[in-house]
């Protein structure tokens, strides 16, 4: 990530931080979807109910050549150390995700998890065989 994408991201997280004041009591319930276009370089935040919460351009992702899991992979990690130097403090109810997706809104994944002790990142191995381990942890109990 070059230093123009690292300050167009910061930017960006700025923007969707603006929409949500961090309050002693927050009352809104969401997270934060971001598309991302690997043709456009367009990046747009939207909440839970498919409102846009704002979007830019990343120069440095339009017309991008890499296949669509390398592509998606280095916007993820992107994302992921653009968070890590700018911890939102938003005013939603917690735990509230950052979650990357497709321009069609696909689920890519969870970058970015917010709860009330502290900030966890969840990255893609952790996630990869959850629904497995917990299939697998539930008939075990079962089982005895």
């Amino acid at each position: 990530m070059n230093e123009k994408t690292q300050h167009q991201i910061l930017r960006f997280l700025e923007k969707v931080e603006s929409k949500f004041p961090n309050t002693e009591e927050p009352e809104i319930f969401t997270d934060i979807h971001l598309h991302v276009s690997q043709e456009t370089g367009d990046l747009l935040a939207f909440d839970d109910e498919d409102r846009e919460l704002t979007r830019c351009v990343v120069e440095q992702w339009i017309n991008n050549n890499d296949t669509p899991e390398t592509f998606y992979r280095n916007v993820e990690n992107s994302l992921r150390s653009a968070l890590n130097k700018k911890t939102p403090q938003l005013g939603i109810i917690k735990p509230y995700n950052y979650v990357l997706e497709n321009e069609s809104g696909e689920h890519i994944a969870e970058i970015f998890v917010v709860d009330d002790e502290d900030t966890v990142i969840l990255g893609t191995p952790f996630m990869q065989n959850l629904d497995k381990e917990l299939t697998d942890f539930i008939d075990n109990l079962l089982s005895e």
